[in-house]
Order: structure tokens, then sequence, then C-alpha cells
């Protein structure tokens, strides 16, 4: 199914319920457990399936227009490690923030990466989409998630207005006009392809994050 039908055909229930669904992006070929928002925006996780001591993790997130589109991986805000991306003309920026308070997050720095997976990253009419292998993203702090969980929540937030630097990845981000958690189960996210899936992956972006283009 591609993901434009996926954004509209069937859709009300399963965003009503805001319960993560199984979707195979049709041009990576990687299937995620993913949640899919009414206004557009998605964040989809892959998983090895043996948890014990894995800190790695595949993950798709996007939306429609030129907003930014945010997940937290440790389910609230503060003091949680967050990712947020954002698209770029037919480019897609992305980078790790963390706050202490109800602020725009400022860049986190540590041991994760985001390196983007090519044929999961793209622009195109209808949304734009960011796909990569998250390495050291799992993090023993109580900052994400944690290997071994079973059902975490993860925080989602968007806004449709474009951050104000749109070709730097570390700029503001307006307050988000839509969040929420929502609660995962990891098991329907876990697959044997997992490795052979991590290994589209090309080399870590800067810190900061940078722009790639799909």
């Amino acid at each position: 199914m591609k993901l434009a039908t996926f954004l509209t055909s069937g859709l009300a229930a399963f965003t009503a319920a805001q319960t993560p669904a199984p979707y195979t992006d049709p041009k990576s070929g990687i299937t995620f457990s993913i949640l899919q928002h009414s206004s557009g925006y998605f964040f989809g996780l892959a998983l090895p399936t043996n948890a014990t001591g894995s800190t790695d993790f595949i993950a798709t997130i996007g939306g429609k227009g030129t907003g930014w589109s945010g997940v937290s991986l440790g389910g609230a805000m503060l003091g949680k490690l967050l990712i947020v991306a954002w698209p770029n003309g037919q480019s897609v920026l992305g980078s790790f923030r963390k706050t202490a308070t109800h602020a725009s997050p400022a860049i986190a720095t540590g041991p994760f990466t985001q390196s983007p997976i090519a044929n999961g990253t793209y622009v195109n009419s209808t949304h734009w989409t960011y796909t990569f292998l998250c390495s050291k993203c799992i993090q023993p702090d109580k900052t994400t998630f944690l290997p071994t969980d079973t059902s975490p929540s993860l925080g989602y937030a968007l806004n449709a207005a474009a951050p104000p630097q749109k070709t730097n990845p570390a700029s503001s981000v307006a307050k988000h006009t839509s969040q929420g958690q929502v609660v995962f189960d990891l098991s329907k996210a876990r697959s044997g392809r997992f490795e052979e899936w991590a290994g589209y992956a090309g080399v870590p972006v800067a810190k900061v994050g940078r722009g790639f283009e799909g």
C-alpha cells in the first residue's frame, strides 16, 4: 500500500484510536510499527528480534507540508531524548534535541547517531519521509525507552509551521500545535530482517544533524 493511500484510506478509525500498526514502506521495503496522526504526521519503529543489550533501532518520521515533526523516545518532553525533523526543498533535516523547560529544545549531544537510509528518505507531492538507523539511541539513563521494554509510551509533537531557519538543522522550532503520548507494542516492531535493513544505512550525519537528500 502506498503511504499516500495509507494516509487517506481506512485511516479515520486508526488515527482516532492512536494505535501504532504494521506498515511496510514501498520504497525501502522496511516494515515498521507506525503511528499515523490525522495531520499526516507519522512515526515508526523497526527493532531487532533480540532485545537484550540492543541500543539501535530504525526509525521513520515524516508529515505533510513544510512543518516539523518530532518524537520523544522517553514519552514526555522534559529531560528526554527527542528527535526533530523537517523538509527543506528536496532534502530532510534531522537532529537530536533535549530540554529542561517548555521551550524550543536545544541540540543534544551524546553517543547516539542518525545514519540516513536513502531509499526511505524523500520529499514528494504528498508527504516527506526521513528514515534512518538510530545507533546507540536507546539509553540506560531513563531518557529513552529501554531495550527490554514491551509497551513503552513514546511522545509525538508537530507544527505545520516551518522552522524560522529551515536550512539549519539546529534551528529553533515553534511550539507544537498537537502533541501526545502513544503506547507502542514493541513485539510488533521486531523483525528478523533488522540487520538486513540496517545495512541500507549510509554514514552518520553530523552531531547537529544536516540536510539529507533522498
